[in-house]
């Protein structure tokens, strides 16, 4: 076992956290600012090896990819460094557990749970491909719940390249991990964004199966190099519920051509696989969708804590509970994570405890998240906007693309609070941060 350093670059080191065949990651602190960090080196003696050049290349590339990836669900890059010639990089910490060491545990995760999972690494893959990184390997080992706010964090980009350089990889080397791979990236061929997403369905079956109740998904079952191109031979079976089969099917498909082609389209086919779940009232998925959880958000949680939050951060408040609200489905876990934004510990003791007292006060209920995303024909329209109930549906799946989980249930809000159309898409728009895709919303739906 490698002798434990003192310092690393600034950074003093606390504990090894993990070794890998590529390196080694540290608990590190940065004095200065009083802040914990981790720090993942490569192993000295990768460097002086014949492919020496080429791992320090990958290590390099590694940094550049996550750091071009600004993003919740995305761990921060904080700094790339050499120390006596031995590189690292300095990332933000997180204080959770990999998936795949939750599921190790027999830990049981909630089809709720599990939906909201996979809506936030969809988040991320889709922030990645925006920017060109395409990461290569997405597996549970590789994604991060955070103990705090239970949010997801994806890591490792030690093999993700940039879609227009796919020319750097170890001589002779198919990179990734074989249990998650796509047929293309398996066999060695180009890859692209798709290869991705085929890699998030592997997950999205590992997360399924691990339901409580639910038969063990079979390792034989799972794809390897001689059944992917038949199609995975899975068996699908065994997957609960039965309505995210075609959904999981497409997202396996051995065809980069027959998969979803964003992130954006995995997203939108798990949504309305739920919601038909709802709609047609076939199969109970009680957790992921129930109105009257009493640990889902309403908009009137929204507008108690932002005036709660204002008092102990300021104007942002709003902007925090937007962002944060895109990322958790349950009220507990929102609640946390804002209250992580306030930055004196006896201060957010003080807000978590006025919170309590004001939630006692209030009826608080909405199935926010990605089970009720695209479903507001719920809604009683007590105006006079001038939209049938399929535009109204129209807007509410567009809404997504600008807010987030929150736009169904905001779409509700304002048909009840709205006196005609024009004020409808007026209110919708106000909620939108960035000016420019406010004002394409409106001009849209404007002309609608």
């Amino acid at each position: 076992m490698a002798t434990l350093p003192k310092t690393i670059g600034k950074y003093s080191i606390n504990r090894l956290l993990g070794e890998g065949a590529m390196g080694l990651v540290y608990e590190g602190m940065d004095l200065a600012i009083d802040r914990k960090v981790a720090i993942k080196t490569l192993h000295p003696h990768l460097i002086t090896k014949r492919d020496g050049k080429e791992f320090l290349e990958r290590f390099q590339r590694e940094a550049k990819s996550a750091a071009r990836c600004t993003h919740p669900n995305i761990v921060t890059i904080l700094e790339y460094g050499e120390d006596d010639g031995l590189p690292f990089i300095a990332m933000e910490f997180i204080n959770g557990l990999s998936l795949h060491d939750i599921l190790q545990k027999n830990k049981k995760i909630s089809l709720k749970n599990t939906l909201t999972i996979v809506s936030q690494i969809l988040k991320a893959i889709h922030a990645a491909h925006k920017l060109g990184v395409i990461h290569r390997d997405i597996k549970t080992a590789n994604i991060i719940q955070c103990k705090e706010t239970r949010g997801i964090k994806l890591a490792d980009f030690g093999i993700a390249r940039f879609a227009e350089n796919n020319s750097m990889t170890l001589t002779g080397a198919i990179v990734g991990t074989p249990r998650y791979m796509a047929p293309e990236q398996m066999f060695g061929l180009k890859v692209d964004e798709r290869a991705d997403l085929f890699s998030v369905a592997m997950v999205f079956i590992e997360l399924l199966t691990a339901l409580p109740d639910k038969p063990v998904y079979p390792s034989s079952s799972l794809p390897i190099l001689e059944n992917i191109p038949q199609n995975n031979k899975i068996n699908y079976s065994c997957l609960y519920p039965n309505a995210l089969i075609p959904v999981l099917q497409k997202g396996l498909a051995s065809k980069a051509t027959d998969r979803f082609q964003t992130a954006a389209e995995f997203a939108i086919a798990i949504k309305q696989a739920i919601s038909n779940i709802k709609s047609n009232g076939s199969q109970q998925v009680t957790n992921a969708t129930s109105s009257k959880d009493p640990d889902s958000i309403n908009h009137q949680d929204i507008n108690t804590l932002t005036s709660l939050l204002t008092g102990y951060i300021g104007p942002v408040a709003k902007n925090v509970l937007r962002e944060q609200g895109t990322h958790h489905l349950t009220l507990s876990g929102l609640v946390t994570a804002v209250s992580l934004e306030i930055p004196e510990q006896d201060q957010r003791n003080d807000f978590l405890k006025v919170w309590e007292t004001e939630k006692n006060k209030t009826s608080l209920s909405l199935g926010g998240g990605l089970s009720s995303l695209g479903n507001s024909s719920q809604t009683s329209r007590g105006s006079s906007i001038n939209f049938d109930e399929n535009t109204i549906q129209k807007i509410s799946q567009d809404y997504i693309n600008y807010i987030g989980p929150f736009a169904p249930r905001m779409v509700d809000y304002y048909c009840q609070h709205s006196s005609d159309k024009e004020q409808f898409i007026h209110n919708l728009a106000s909620e939108i941060p960035d000016q420019k895709t406010r004002d394409e919303f409106t001009k849209k739906w404007s002309l609608a």
